[in-house]
């Protein structure tokens, strides 16, 4: 061992370095969001829990049982029992969906030719009881709350401004301190998922 050596360890430079590193911190802006009372607003396109849309005019679910998300999807979380109408349409009378054995690939959305099933932005599903997993048809539907992705307002007037502007532009969500929880739908009703089959296939002139 050096004298510099010595030195350095007589003075504590390697403390004193570290400390101010560490005191760096105190004095620039904060990056840390405090969950819960501080949260993240999430991309358009986050995948979170779903919800099966309905018609706004007539109340009935989109869905037609046409069974193309339980067949693509890849952890077989989704069942469906069709049955038909007395106008001869198709629809479902049961679909659970076991959010235990998800795993928020989106296939189910990207498939689904109603775009009846969305994936929506709520992320916050801890629970204490694994029942509420387990998602039938009527809490499906009810969680149409969380569905409309690009008009949910989860945050204020202001800040709601800047985050259009923000979407326009290809560029980040806006962190605020909201609960991202809910929120009304547009005055006329759900409409189609933005990014949705059905929407893409409309803005390109019909199915690919």
């Amino acid at each position: 061992m050096g004298l510099v050596d010595v030195i350095k360890k007589g003075a504590f430079v390697d403390i004193l370095r570290g400390m101010l590193v560490t005191g760096t911190y105190f004095v620039v802006d904060k990056v840390t969001v405090e969950y819960p009372k501080e949260k993240l607003q999430p991309y358009l396109r986050f995948r979170g829990v779903h919800a099966l849309l309905t018609d706004p005019e007539t109340g009935d679910v989109k869905c037609v049982a046409c069974m193309l998300c339980a067949t693509m999807c890849p952890s077989q979380c989704i069942k469906i029992v069709g049955e038909e109408t007395p106008d001869g349409r198709s629809r479902p009378a049961s679909f659970d969906l076991d959010l235990s054995r998800c795993v928020f690939c989106g296939f189910c959305e990207e498939v689904c030719p109603k775009a009846a099933i969305v994936m929506t932005r709520h992320y916050e599903l801890a629970t204490y009881d694994k029942n509420d997993f387990y998602l039938n048809k009527e809490r499906l539907i009810a969680n149409q709350v969380y569905a409309h992705k690009e008009a949910i307002p989860l945050c204020s007037p202001a800040e709601q401004s800047v985050q259009q502007d923000l979407v326009r532009q290809g560029g980040p969500a806006v962190r605020d301190g909201s609960t991202g929880q809910g929120g009304p739908a547009d005055q006329g009703g759900l409409t189609k998922h933005k990014g949705s089959r059905e929407t893409r296939a409309t803005q390109e002139g019909g199915w690919q």
